[in-house]
């Protein structure tokens, strides 16, 4: 299974004001601002450490494309961890070919493709997942700390859910509704008071209660009724209402479909996960995604969020022509492969001949 995982680029200056991404002082581009931040990706990988105290690095180690005119940067995203032993054997006689210690960064290259149009205030990145290689928490913190560097000091750059809605509403229509949750927040009153003689209420937790399903049709009235607050505008001020019975500060729930599971929130939004099962929408070369197909994939992503075309063409006619050209060298090594080993084996009987005839 190949998902890609789509989020919203914002700009926000020092008094939290979003700002058009092409001039987001005035004056400065982020699109070219994102081509000096590869560029530092490249140059010097990033080492951090996870919360289990191992050592992880991110980067750039090959080449990334970028497109001044559809405005876009096509890179391969290097992410790599310790703390784990593993073996490599051969594939054919399981035999050991290298046993990797606990020390050594195991390291995974995950497609990506970052858009930023003119004129707008919203840009999108599209990360390829890989498991226990997320990249997105690394990258917005590492770009706003390249941000600073470069003299942005009023300058902060979020990343949002890129959220689908034609996606999420057919996985809820044809998906199952496995749980329900109805989440309050547990505060706590603090021993200051307000200017105003209020005391101040900090949030200290949540009490969690999940509703269980006595029936198929209460399942089904459940989820009809939860896809019509999803799709609806709620006050996030004020409790839910759900059912006429019950009453939360966020409702959440989950959705099984196609062997893929999603968990959805009523209130905020910023917490839901915005990855897409892409396998059947690739085109597959020994077992392999094409880039061609997968920037094309992740362009359609972008357009399905915005509900617009907003690329150009080019750069997915140059990916395109660079399969073709990969799959002919591909063609022609294979060619090349067998006709050495016909030239070798006919070599071998020439040989036997020529030792007999001697005889």
């Amino acid at each position: 299974m190949k998902n890609f995982t789509i989020y919203k680029l914002k700009i926000l200056n020092n008094i939290n004001e979003e700002q058009v991404l092409d001039k987001f002082n005035g004056v400065d581009d982020l699109f070219k601002e994102t081509n000096f931040y590869y560029q530092s990706l490249r140059n010097d990988p990033v080492e951090y450490s996870d919360t289990n105290g191992n050592k992880r690095t991110f980067s750039i180690s090959s080449e990334f494309k970028f497109s001044e005119k559809s405005r876009t940067i096509i890179a391969d995203l290097d992410s790599a961890y310790t703390g784990e032993k593993f073996e490599i054997r051969n594939g054919d006689s399981n035999s050991l070919s290298y046993s990797v210690s606990k020390n050594e960064l195991q390291s995974r290259k995950m497609f990506s493709v970052i858009f930023i149009p003119k004129n707008a205030k919203n840009g999108y990145v599209v990360f390829e997942n890989k498991s226990k290689h997320g990249v997105k928490i690394i990258f917005e913190r590492e770009f706003n700390k390249f941000l600073r560097e470069r003299g942005f000091l009023d300058t902060k750059l979020i990343m949002t859910p890129g959220l689908n809605f034609n996606y999420l509403s057919n996985m809820i229509e044809k998906g199952k509704l496995k749980k329900v949750r109805l989440i309050d927040k547990r505060l706590a009153e603090d021993i200051q008071y307000s200017l105003w003689g209020d005391n101040q209420l900090k949030e200290i937790g949540e009490d969690i209660r999940e509703l269980k399903f006595t029936s198929k049709i209460e399942n089904s009235l459940f989820k009809k009724a939860l896809y019509n607050m999803f799709f609806s505008k709620v006050d996030t001020t004020i409790p839910l209402k759900f059912m006429g019975d019950y009453k939360a500060d966020e409702i959440s729930f989950e959705i099984n479909y196609n062997n893929s599971s999603k968990t959805f929130y009523i209130k905020d939004r910023s917490k839901m996960r915005s990855n897409i099962d892409v396998t059947n929408r690739l085109e597959w070369v020994d077992e392999e995604a094409t880039e061609s197909s997968k920037f094309k994939v992740a362009k359609e992503l972008i357009n399905e969020v915005t509900s617009k075309e907003n690329f150009e063409d080019n750069e997915l006619d140059n990916l395109i022509l660079e399969d073709k050209m990969r799959k002919v060298k591909m063609t022609a090594d294979k060619f090349l492969k067998f006709k050495n080993k016909e030239s070798s084996n006919k070599e071998v009987v020439d040989n036997k001949s020529q030792q007999k005839f001697d005889i």
